[in-house]
This record gives structure tokens, sequence and C-alpha cells, in this order.
């Protein structure tokens, strides 16, 4: 009797949570409930083992691609991390001082202005061309009705389209000077970080 007793105070006894959510006890472990999460208890009721539901396909799949997911944005950041530092050395390398990049950019500002100036200049010009031509137009035909003679409305097309492709071209004159100014002051932020962060070490 002695060595029975062992033997039933020896045996595992499992845990688990059965279809209908009750929780059950028993020596064995249901066939059905195998592949799904149960523990273990000692015979002192202690938890020894826990087993997880074992994963469905479905489940293991999507582990699997968050696992490349996770992947390709750990090798992105490397990317974005390494162009940074590349970036930040040229950054070092070619400006001494705060002085030597605001020279930079003025520099470049100043070839930028002069540009704008005489896109400005040729607009206006053009401009004065065309308002000549339409009153001519107006004057002579089409205050009285009379048609305009083809020369006259190619001339008038040609400057009218010269306009706008002068002003296409001012624009994007005007939106290439704000980038610089903006690049500028993006450059000068991480100019002083690098510099203080070398100051530290």
């Amino acid at each position: 009797p002695c060595i029975a007793s062992g033997s039933a105070a020896a045996a595992p006894l499992y845990k688990w949570v059965d279809e209908t959510g009750q929780v059950r006890y028993s020596d064995r472990l249901p066939p059905t409930q195998v592949r799904k999460e149960h523990q273990q208890l000692n015979s002192q009721g202690v938890v020894v083992t826990t087993k997880e539901a074992a994963k469905s396909e479905e489940e293991i799949a999507a582990e699997a691609e968050a696992k490349r997911q996770q992947e390709l944005q750990a090798a992105e950041q490397a990317r974005l991390d390494e162009l940074q530092h590349k970036k930040d050395q040229v950054l070092l390398l070619t400006f001494s001082s705060e002085n030597e990049l605001t020279l930079a950019r003025d520099d470049r500002l100043e070839v930028l202005d002069s540009v704008i100036r005489l896109i400005t200049k040729s607009i206006e010009k053009t401009q004065a061309q065309l308002s000549e031509l339409e009153a001519t137009a107006e004057e002579i035909y089409t205050s009285k009705e009379r048609e305009v003679p083809g020369g006259l409305a190619q001339k008038i097309e040609h400057f009218s389209r010269k306009i706008e492709s002068r002003t296409d071209q001012l624009l994007l004159k005007i939106e290439e000077k704000n980038k610089i100014n903006q690049q500028y002051e993006l450059d000068l932020a991480r100019y002083r970080e690098l510099k203080a962060e070398e100051e530290t070490n």
C-alpha cells in the first residue's frame, strides 16, 4: 500500500481550460488537449511546466511575415544611419565654422538672385511688347469688329507663351531659393549638434 500510495503521489497532474471555459484537472491529458495550452502540476499543486498551444499555419505565416518586416525595417534604418553618417562627415569636412556655412549659402543665393532679376526683366520687357501688340490689335481691328490678321495674332500668342514660360522659370528659381534657405537651417542645426558632440567627447 505504501508503494502504491507513493506512485499515486508522484503521478503528474494536468490543468487546462476546456472549450466551455471551465478549468479541468486530471492525471491524464485528453488527446484533444495535447496541442492546446495546458500546465503540469506537481503533487503540491504547483505549476511545473506550461505548454503553449500549437500555432496554426496562419499564425506561423503571420509571425514569419512580421519577422521579415522587422528585418527590412532594421536594414532600412541601418541604410539611413549610414547615409546620415556620410552627410555628417561631408558637413564637418567642408565647413570649419558656422560662418563658412553661412557664406556658402549667401553665395548660392546671390547667384540665384541674379538669375531671378534677369528673368524678371525679361518678363517685364516681353509684357511691354505684348501690351503694345494687344493695343494695336484692339485699336485697329477688335474695336472695329475686324478679324486680327494671322501675323499679328501669332506674335501676340508667341509673346503670351514666352511670358508663361518665363513665369514658370521664375517660380522654379524662387522655389529653389526657398529650398536652399530651408536646407541651410537644417545643415546649421546639424552642424551645431555635431560640434557639440565633438566638444563633449
